[in-house]
């Protein structure tokens, strides 16, 4: 008990880990000393959030101003990377956009198929993993747990994450289950479709148009190497403890960062849309920091700490939304499913399947870090200070160099993946289906080669220490404006 206190302590910087806000530990540095520290440029992420395409429509960017000149040393400080002095964006967009509408144009029924193939495999899974829950010769049954914890992960990144990016509009009939206006909306579709710690809904503002549409940006939610800059920055822990402050958001990120972040954006795109409009707006229950990554303030921040904060000053409003969001995932986990262990089999196999349960969730909050973070960070990852136009050619290359794929190819291979496997491709096409990246990753690779652009692809495992690195600051990713 002392030694998991001892850990959720830990968590009072961890709760500032993905922030700009100062941790608990360390102090916030000036800009010069950013500069320093290898954060050169980051003090110009503390805007705030706010982005005129997300007040609107964030496809409707036609105001927005056009690519940020790549060759251009004068532009770039007089540095300016090798790759970058003879590009032809304008060719490389070009076969890029042909990859593209060869790729729409084959998706189709075997799209469809594909996607209800990989939910049954997960359902079986997910079933295999129930009817073992109950039985163990050790304190829990680890076959059980990674079959739980499997399943609850593809889930989320494989038939959640690309319905709800409308992958498969263009193969269903708006009224289909898999069409993303009706794919987990409401709490009924949540309880069958997609049963997690976020609202689906919320992970539809969060990360189909902010992460999306503003990748790498200052208002991208989710920036590593701003959201972890408390972490990186503090000088007063041994980098050990920094690794350890990681580990512990790694176990318990989804409801600890994910869940209560993706709600506070939606929020804020309610309010800023109400705003827009003239019209009266419900409380915000999170007051909104100076950057997107602020989760460590309580009193600006929204993780389940600030949620406690507020009821100790008697609003309870912040807790009545997360419980809303959270009630129906832990319920349906690890309250309904042991009740049904303990009504069949007794006490002893009930508790048996809540542990099953409780290992599981900490395995599949493991896998989902391993498999999402590390998307976009490393040290050879470029973010981004400016802002870029919606389908434009920079649009398509940002996603490309502001991405990372890990090893592609067979279903098996990209079912552990979680299908996270193809970001560049995703980055570039949001709404395509699982198949249709597969199909056209080796293209889009074998263009970037043609015109050296670079194309990261590496194990995952590798991808991890790389993030991990950014996350504890012995590493920074690359700076496009900095020419780099």
């Amino acid at each position: 008990m002392q030694l998991v206190s001892l850990a959720l302590l830990s968590t009072a910087g961890t709760a500032a880990a993905f922030s700009v806000a100062p941790s608990l530990t360390g102090p916030r540095l000036a800009p010069s000393a950013l500069s320093r520290s290898g954060l050169q440029g980051v003090s110009s992420l503390n805007r705030p959030a706010t982005s005129t395409r997300f007040l609107t429509d964030v496809r409707g960017t036609a105001a927005m101003p056009g690519d940020v000149s790549l060759n251009s040393d004068a532009s770039t400080g007089g540095k300016l990377a090798p790759w970058r002095q003879n590009f032809d964006l304008k060719g490389w967009a070009a076969e890029v956009r042909a990859i593209e509408k060869e790729t729409r144009e084959d998706m189709g029924q075997k799209d469809l198929e594909h996607l209800q193939k990989m939910r049954n495999v997960t359902l079986a899974i997910y079933a295999l993993g129930l009817a073992t829950a109950g039985w163990a010769k050790l304190p829990w049954n680890p076959i059980s747990a990674i079959l739980l914890s499997v399943s609850i992960c593809v889930r989320w990144t494989m038939i959640g994450h690309h319905t709800c990016h409308g992958g498969y509009n263009g193969v269903v009939g708006g009224e289909h289950r898999f069409h993303r206006s009706k794919f987990a909306k409401g709490p009924v579709r949540r309880f069958i479709d997609w049963c997690d710690w976020m609202l689906p809904e919320a992970w539809d503002v969060e990360h189909n148009f902010k992460h999306h549409y503003e990748l790498g940006e200052s208002s991208d939610p989710d920036l590593l190497e701003r959201n972890a800059h408390s972490i990186r920055v503090n000088k007063l822990v041994p980098t050990a403890f920094k690794y350890f402050e990681m580990f512990m958001l790694m176990i318990m990120w989804k409801w600890f960062y994910y869940a209560p972040n993706t709600i506070k954006e939606m929020y804020e795109r309610q309010e800023m849309l109400a705003k827009a409009k003239g019209q009266p707006f419900e409380k915000q229950p999170f007051v909104m920091p100076q950057a997107p990554g602020e989760y460590g303030d309580a009193t600006k921040a929204a993780t389940i700490k600030s949620v406690f904060s507020a009821m100790l000053k008697l609003n309870f409003y912040p807790f009545k939304v997360m419980f809303g969001v959270l009630a129906p995932y832990f319920t349906a986990h690890f309250v309904i499913t042991p009740l049904v262990f303990y009504a069949l089999f007794g006490k002893v196999v009930a508790l048996c399947a809540l542990t099953n349960l409780l290992a599981a969730e900490i395995l599949t909050n493991i896998h989902s870090f391993i498999i999402v973070v590390p998307n976009h960070a490393g040290e050879d990852v470029y973010r981004f200070e400016t802002p870029v136009k919606v389908k434009s050619d920079e649009f398509y290359l940002r996603a490309v160099i502001g991405s990372v794929n890990f090893r592609t190819g067979s279903d098996l291979n990209d079912y552990f993946h979680g299908w996270l496997n193809y970001q560049i491709e995703h980055h570039m096409w949001p709404d395509m289906s699982m198949l249709a990246y597969q199909r056209a990753a080796p293209k889009v690779k074998a263009v970037c080669e043609k015109y050296g652009v670079p194309y990261v692809q590496e194990n995952v495992f590798k991808r991890l220490w790389k993030t991990l690195q950014i996350g504890v600051g012995t590493k920074s990713m690359k700076v496009w404006e900095n020419g780099d």
